[in-house]
């Protein structure tokens, strides 16, 4: 076991100043040594002669010495005296402290990210080396001051395969199994059975869950907590069979959908796109020959005419919770009876009976995605399918139209088709990112 060869005199160290931050059983002290700060935790007075508190003190330095992680304070000596130990001095403050001075930081969904990524790591760390940490709350995790970084400390109440006595816990924290006595049966079969056992402190059976209720306790503290419901209420369950089994679980639950609603935004993405790429392609393919110079002049007067008129495609289309499309442009009494309608009425005739079938290809593909919920492991597959079954409906309609409406360019019905698909597609997607967002 590593060992100081300083005494336990303050006369040992450069600079000794006693922190507020000193606990129920021992005093802080931030101290100097060889010009680096570093943190001191001596027992009590009245504690130090006590052989079972000098053991826990041995046994948070024996587990916290061998253990090494970014987001975990670093032991560096225990001192001769059997009462002390120095560790790493973190320059931050602890979670229940930024709440209180910093009640917006966590508003920040970004933020809450960072921190639940890092407290999940360093705690799925633990678990892989054999340790539970079982003193899990805003005290014992410290944000750094330069770049927010997480660091979990005191290991005091901690549990090993080496040393199975836990002398305690903080209730609002602790799990049902460490405050009761045994009411679970011997758990799942599945765990480690090294991570299993009972201390002074309690009755239950220890693993790596009864760390897991700790997480969801911390999780309700935080601004936002609404977010993380779910998750939450499973890490809190009373019986630890409800409970996520490891924190890469919660990992998973919280993350992975971010990852998979991700994929959905580019899948969903490349579709419209190709989409896009595939009208503009079949665009490129459409000629106009005119028999002579003067109908040439005429088609272009003609299309000049109908582009040059106001679109109405904003005032056509309106969400409705029974369809998308309607039509309040009415058709002109008065339009002179011919073999051949004059454009303005020929080009109403064609938009109202576009929205038409337009809507009913909507409804008949992507309308009942307005309701989706992300993230949904078949959502994007099912998406791609019907927005191209969508696609594909509205360039036969635009075929439909060409042919029903020679006297119209070609290329006025295809935009007009194709606005409408774009509009609607957009408005059902933005739909299903907004109810997923709501979660």
């Amino acid at each position: 076991m590593e060992t100081s060869q300083f005494t336990n005199s303050q006369s040992d160290y450069e600079s000794f100043e006693q922190l507020v931050s000193s606990g129920a059983t021992c005093d802080a002290f931030r101290v100097k040594l060889y010009g680096k700060l570093h943190f001191l935790k001596r027992l009590k007075p009245e504690f130090s002669g006590d052989i079972r508190y000098r053991e826990a003190l041995r046994k948070e330095f024996e587990t916290g010495y061998r253990l090494e992680h970014p987001n975990l304070v670093r032991y560096i000596s225990f001192e001769s005296d059997c009462s002390t130990i120095l560790m790493e001095y973190i320059d931050g403050e602890t979670l229940t402290q930024r709440l209180s001075t910093h009640p917006d930081y966590f508003k920040s969904r970004s933020h809450t990210d960072s921190f639940i990524r890092q407290l999940l790591d360093v705690v799925g760390y633990l678990h892989a080396h054999q340790v539970l940490h079982l003193d899990l709350k805003p005290d014992n995790i410290m944000l750094t001051r330069i770049g927010d970084q997480v660091k979990l400390i005191d290991l005091g109440f901690c549990y090993t395969d080496t040393f199975p006595d836990t002398t305690g816990h903080t209730a609002a924290f602790a799990a049902p199994e460490q405050t009761t006595p045994l009411l679970w049966g011997g758990g799942s079969p599945s765990l480690t059975p090294l991570l299993r056992g009972g201390g002074a402190g309690g009755g239950g059976a220890f693993d790596v869950r009864t760390d897991i209720y700790a997480i969801g306790k911390i999780f309700e503290l935080l601004p936002n907590h609404h977010i993380y419901n779910k998750v939450t209420a499973r890490c809190t369950a009373a019986n630890p069979e409800d409970r996520f089994s490891s924190v890469e679980e919660i990992k998973k639950s919280i993350f992975a959908r971010r990852h998979s609603y991700a994929f959905f935004l580019m899948t969903a993405s490349l579709v419209i796109a190709a989409f896009v790429a595939f009208f503009f392609f079949q665009q490129s393919r459409v000629t106009s020959t005119p028999s002579a110079p003067e109908q040439l002049t005429n088609f272009n007067t003609q299309s000049s005419t109908l582009d040059s008129q106001p679109s109405a495609l904003n005032t056509h289309l309106s969400a409705r919770p029974n369809g998308m499309l309607s039509s309040e442009t009415p058709l002109d009494s008065q339009s002179p009876k011919s073999p051949s309608p004059q454009p303005k009425d020929s080009r109403a005739t064609m938009k109202k009976e576009l929205e038409k079938q337009m809507d009913s290809a909507y409804k008949a593909t992507i309308f009942t995605f307005c309701d989706s919920i992300f993230p949904s492991p078949t959502t994007g597959e099912h998406w791609a399918r019907l927005s191209a079954e969508f696609h594909n409906r509205s360039v036969t309609i635009g075929d439909r139209l060409v042919k029903d409406f020679p006297d119209i360019p070609e290329t006025v019905i295809r935009n007009e088709t194709e606005a409408i698909f774009q509009q609607l597609t957009s408005y059902v997607f933005n739909k299903m990112r907004e109810n997923g967002e709501r979660l």
